[in-house]
């Protein structure tokens, strides 16, 4: 049976504490001109109490962050929240810095499960992604619903991005499991980003970063992030982040 550590090895290499992802992104982010003073972080999690962790440790480094955070990490704030992020950054020499931190998330048990987490004061394992989870429930039921529910408007808007995602690629859903949908939600988000990034960075006057990931929930306490992208776009020119990483 494998264990904790050997999942996360196996599906998230490098994965690392929320306090050191922070810490090393924060010090190769600073060295083209980024700092807590001048530039503002937008973060985007999951909904799930269990990722304001990450959001409390990017307000301990960044200071307080523009809220990006949807259902599974889904961003949907569109257009005009983008451009209220934005609107918020501080002006320094006649230029805005935005830092941008969005990922979903996934649990692993002590026993190498991926979507498994404990929450204080329930019996038993409990999702994570929960949202995630139940799409691919419905995958596996053969009961995926792409339709747009009113009164379940996130969840609709999730399974119809995603899906094309995964269905495109010729996945055999029979065998789809839960770390593959989060690492396609990653790539799903980080994608989201980068288009919203062009529709409404003006890089005449702004610089910006990406910080684009998993964030990964331990079986006993505290989480982790997987990097999938970094790197900063400075005065128009896209720099990749050297990050030295731990010794893990």
């Amino acid at each position: 049976m494998p264990s904790f550590e050997q999942s996360l090895d196996e599906r998230f290499p490098g994965a690392m504490s929320e306090t050191d992802f922070l810490e090393i992104t924060y010090n190769a982010i600073a060295g083209h001109g980024f700092d807590a003073d001048n530039t503002i972080a937008c973060v985007g999690v999951c909904r799930d109490e269990l990722c304001r962790s990450l959001v409390w440790a990017v307000r301990d480094v960044w200071g307080e962050a523009f809220n990006f955070s949807g259902l599974g990490g889904l961003l949907t704030l569109g257009i005009a929240g983008f451009r209220a992020a934005h609107y918020h950054a501080p002006i320094y020499n006649g230029r805005e810095r935005y830092v941008y931190i969005i990922m979903p998330h996934i649990g692993i048990s002590e026993d190498g499960d991926f979507g498994k987490c404990l929450r204080e004061g329930r019996h038993g394992s409990s999702a994570a992604c929960g949202a995630l989870s139940a799409m691919l429930e419905e995958f596996r039921t053969g009961t995926l619903d792409l339709s747009v529910n009113n009164d379940n408007i996130e969840y609709s808007l999730l399974k119809q991005h995603l899906t094309p995602r995964l269905l495109g690629k010729g996945l055999d859903t029979d065998s789809l499991d839960i770390a593959t949908l989060t690492l396609a939600m990653s790539n799903l988000i980080t994608d989201d980003l980068e288009r919203m990034i062009e529709l409404t960075v003006d890089k005449e006057v702004a610089d910006y970063g990406v910080l684009t990931g998993v964030q990964i929930h331990r079986p006993i306490s505290g989480s982790m992030v997987w990097i999938n992208k970094g790197y900063v776009c400075v005065e128009g020119e896209r720099r990749e982040l050297e990050l030295e990483l731990p010794n893990l």
